[in-house]
C-alpha cells in the first residue's frame, strides 16, 4: 500500500502539489471564516442542524428559518445525501460540511486532470488543466459562504464525464445517482449534461449513434427528467405541508407550477432572453449584475463555451436558474450559485484543446486561458458588483479575512461549549453553526421555547433585525423578567430563562 502510494506521489508530483497548495488557500477561507465566526445560520448552521439529527436517528424539522414552523428538512432541499456525511460528523463536529466541501473541490479537479490526460497527449500540460480548475472565481466564492451540497454536485461533474469517456456504464450510474440525491435541481442540470454529452461530436454523429443512446444516455435522461418533476412538483410541496419553502417560488413571475413557467419560456421566448442581460427591477443596484456575470465567464474560459457549443447547452439550465430569479442575488458572481460552470468550462477547455492542431497556438493559448482565470480571481476577490460583498470572507490575500476583528474568539468557544446540548436555543446567525447540536434551535429574534438566548452585542451581523431593533428586543426580554442575563463580557450576551416556582 504504501509503495503504491510513493509510486503514484512520485508519477504525480507536481499535480500533488498543485491540489496541496490550493487545498491549503481553500482551507484558508472556509475554515478561517468558521473560526472566526463569518459562517451563518443560513446556510451552515442549518446544514449542521440537518447533520445533528440524523446522526441521532431522527429526521430533522428545519427550525432555522424565520418564519420557525420547523418544516421537514427535505422539503427545503431535497439532499438525501447529507446522510452519507454522518459518519464524519462524530469526528469533525460543526467543521464536518466544510472540510467534506473542500475535499470534493479536490475530488473534482482531480478528475478534470484525470479527463484532459485521457483526452490530451501532451507531457504535462494536464496540469495547467489543474490550475485552470481550481483558480476559478466561483470555487471561492462558494467556499467565503458556508456549505451548500450544489459544490458537490458540481464537482461530481468530471467523474460522470470520465468514466462515460471510459464507457464503464457502472461507475456512470454511480455518479450519476450521487448527483441526483445532492440536490433537487441536479436532476434538471443532469438532462442537459447527458444532452451535451450525445451533442459533443456534433449533430451528425448524433444520429448516427441514436439507436446507441437509446441503450443508456436517453434512459438515464428521461429518468432524471422524471427525477425532478416528481421530487420538485410533488413530493417537497408536500413535505412543506402548505407553507412557502418550496424553491420554485423564486420564479413566481413566470408561473406558479413548472408547466407555468416553461409555457412561459416558450410563448414569451424575447422577453425570456432579454432576462439574460438586463435587470428585471427597477432598483439600481441590481444594474450591471448580470452584465459582469457574462464578462467574468468570458474570462474564464467562456470562449471554449462558444466554440464547443455542446458545452454551453450544458450550462442553459444554470444559466436560467440564477438570471430568471427574481432575486438579484442570484444574478451575479458570488456565493455558491456559480460553481457549476468551473467543471463545465474546465471541459469545454479540454475539448477545444483537444481539436487545436497547432502546437504553438495550442501552448499559447493554454498560458493565456490560466493567466486569464488567475487574474480574473484576483480582480473580482477586491471589486464586484454584488451590492453586499465583503471582502473580508472571501479575499484570502488581506490580512482583515484572518482577523476576528475585536471578537475574543478563544473566550466565546470557551462559553458556547459550556451551553447545555440537551435545552433549544435562540441565537443569532454566526453563532449558530456552532451550536447546532441540538434537536431545538431558532434564529433570533425567534425564540418560542428557547431556554437561552445567546448573541453578540457587536461585530457581527444583527440580520433580520437593525442593530437598534436588535437592542430594544433584547432590553424587551430583560424588563420582561422572562430572561435574565447571565453573561455579558467580551460582546457575548447570554439570557436564561427565568423559571418561576408554582403557586
Amino acid at each position: 500500500m504504501i509503495a503504491a502510494l510513493k509510486k503514484w506521489l512520485s508519477e504525480n508530483k507536481l499535480a500533488s502539489f498543485t491540489l496541496l497548495l490550493f487545498g491549503l488557500i481553500y482551507c484558508s477561507i472556509s475554515l478561517i471564516n468558521h473560526y472566526n465566526f463569518r459562517t451563518a445560520a443560513l446556510d451552515l448552521g442549518m446544514f449542521n442542524h440537518a447533520l445533528y439529527s440524523f446522526s441521532h436517528g431522527r429526521m430533522n424539522h428545519f427550525t432555522l428559518d424565520l418564519e420557525a414552523f420547523g418544516p421537514n428538512y427535505f422539503a427545503d432541499h431535497f439532499s438525501p445525501i447529507t446522510l452519507l456525511y454522518v459518519p464524519f460528523y462524530y469526528i469533525f463536529g460543526s467543521w464536518t460540511l466544510l472540510i467534506i466541501q473542500i475535499a470534493s473541490i479536490l475530488f473534482g479537479a482531480w478528475g478534470s486532470y484525470k479527463v484532459a490526460q485521457h483526452k490530451l497527449q501532451f507531457a504535462k500540460k494536464p496540469v495547467y488543466i489543474l490550475v485552470f480548475f481550481l483558480a476559478q472565481w466561483a470555487i471561492i466564492s462558494a467556499l467565503s459562504f458556508d456549505f451548500h451540497n450544489n459544490v458537490v454536485a458540481a464537482m461530481l461533474v468530471p467523474w460522470l464525464y470520465y468514466y462515460y469517456l471510459k464507457q464503464e456504464k457502472g461507475k456512470v450510474i454511480l455518479f450519476f445517482v450521487l448527483m441526483l440525491i445532492c440536490k433537487e435541481n441536479i436532476a434538471l442540470w443532469l438532462v442537459f449534461i447527458l444532452i451535451g454529452f450525445m451533442l459533443e461530436n456534433g449533430i451528425k454523429s448524433f444520429f448516427k449513434q441514436f439507436t446507441t443512446f437509446l441503450k443508456f444516455e436517453i434512459p438515464l435522461l428521461l429518468l432524471a427528467a422524471i427525477y425532478f418533476y416528481v421530487i420538485v412538483g410533488k413530493v417537497m410541496p408536500a413535505l412543506a405541508d402548505g407553507h412557502a419553502v418550496n424553491q420554485i417560488a423564486r420564479f413566481g413571475h413566470l408561473g406558479d407550477s413548472i408547466g407555468e413557467i416553461i409555457k412561459f419560456v416558450f410563448t414569451h421566448p424575447f422577453d425570456t432572453i432579454r432576462m439574460f442581460f438586463e435587470s428585471t427591477m427597477d432598483d439600481p443596484i441590481s444594474f450591471g449584475i448580470k452584465k459582469e456575470l457574462h464578462l467574468v465567464i468570458l474570462f474564464s474560459g467562456g470562449i471554449a463555451l462558444l466554440l464547443r457549443p455542446a458545452y454551453f447547452i450544458m450550462l442553459i439550465p444554470i444559466y436560467a436558474q440564477k438570471l430568471l430569479a427574481a432575486d438579484f442575488g442570484f444574478w451575479g458572481i458570488s456565493g455558491q450559485y456559480s460553481i457549476e460552470y468551473t467543471p463545465i468550462l474546465t471541459l469545454a477547455f479540454i475539448d477545444l484543446l483537444k481539436v487545436m492542431r497547432k502546437w504553438k497556438s495550442k501552448s499559447a493559448f493554454i498560458y493565456l486561458s490560466v493567466i486569464l482565470v488567475i487574474g480574473t480571481n484576483l480582480v473580482t476577490l477586491r471589486t464586484r458588483k454584488t451590492p453586499w460583498y465583503d471582502r473580508t470572507t472571501s479575499d484570502f490575500t488581506s490580512k482583515i479575512h484572518y482577523s476576528s476583528d475585536g471578537l475574543n474568539v478563544s473566550y466565546l468557544r470557551q462559553e458556547l461549549a459550556k451551553i447545555p446540548s440537551d435545552i433549544p436555543l435562540s441565537v443569532m446567525s454566526c453563532l449558530a453553526p456552532h451550536l447546532a447540536n441540538r434537536d431545538k434551535i431558532y434564529h433570533f429574534p425567534v425564540i418560542k421555547d428557547a431556554e437561552m438566548i445567546v448573541v453578540l452585542r457587536d461585530k457581527r451581523s444583527f440580520y433580520p433585525l437593525s442593530k437598534e431593533d436588535f437592542e430594544k428586543k433584547i432590553k424587551e426580554l430583560i424588563d420582561s423578567k422572562e430572561y435574565k442575563l447571565v453573561k455579558d463580557e467580551y460582546l457575548l450576551l447570554i439570557l436564561k430563562k427565568v423559571k418561576h416556582s408554582a403557586k
